[in-house]
């Protein structure tokens, strides 16, 4: 078979396979595709941008000057430990009362000002932004859209111009939650790396487990639970792997 001939087929194949773990919908990520990425730091600073600007028209901003230096000071100096940086860290706080926090493709985060009224101190913000910039930081972003966009999209971005189809993505991705859908193992990895920012930048290491433990306590008072935690592995099992390293005290930066 000729390289070109061959090269194509590989392709083809990968993209195949792609397209059956997509038809099984999300709840469970084969391992194989775990890492998957069609999307390059560039596209994904372009589909930050773009994303970027679609929240500003569709979210209210914080006004509170204080609370915006405070999540940048934290976010900034966790951002300073980080081993590589494929990303200007940017950060935002947002009015949304629930206590949480999201990361769009480029490394840019934003804050919920419920999350900056439910957390105790200081190291409990820079847990939750900390568990943000490693989602960046792995760049989880861009393998979950790599794995969840549909194959007329996923073979566009692998063999057609995708300038035109990165805006279109990006307006879609910005209204229909398509972040929202990292796997669990990305959100493992995501309270993993971010245990290890709060290390190294100097935080206590504890700030996102006492944060989970209080998130915990409100949902077991609760009759509905929380909406935006549907979405992460089950709380209790995220808190037990934390207290584990925060035991073994386990370097796991990369």
């Amino acid at each position: 078979m000729p390289p070109q001939r061959e090269h194509f087929m590989h392709r083809r194949i990968l993209i195949l396979a792609l397209i059956s773990g997509l038809a099984n919908g999300c709840a469970y990520v084969d391992p194989l595709i775990q890492d998957f990425n069609v999307v390059s730091v560039d596209q994904e600073r372009q589909l930050g941008e773009q994303m970027a600007a679609q929240i500003e028209g569709e979210m209210a901003f914080s006004r509170d000057a204080a609370a915006q230096q405070r999540v940048q000071k934290v976010g900034q100096r966790l951002v300073a430990s980080l081993n590589r940086r494929d990303f200007n860290y940017e950060f935002f706080v947002v009015q949304d009362k629930d206590p949480n926090a999201f990361t769009i493709p480029g490394g840019k985060i934003y804050v919920h000002t419920g999350l900056l009224q439910f957390a105790d101190n200081e190291s409990e913000i820079a847990g939750v932004i900390g568990h943000e910039i490693a989602h960046a930081y792995l760049r989880h972003p861009a393998k979950g859209i790599s794995r969840q966009l549909g194959a007329q999209q996923l073979a566009g971005l692998l063999f057609k111009d995708t300038q035109g189809k990165l805006k279109t993505l990006a307006l879609q991705m910005a209204g229909g939650g398509i972040l929202t859908r990292y796997s669990r193992q990305d959100e493992y990895e995501a309270d993993e790396i971010g245990y290890q920012i709060l290390k190294s930048s100097g935080y206590k290491t504890d700030g996102l487990l006492r944060f989970l433990r209080k998130l915990q306590g409100l949902q077991t008072g609760s009759a509905s639970p929380l909406a935006f935690l549907s979405t992460h592995p089950p709380t209790p099992d995220r808190i037990a792997r934390l207290e584990s390293m925060e035991m073994q005290r386990t370097s796991y930066l990369r």
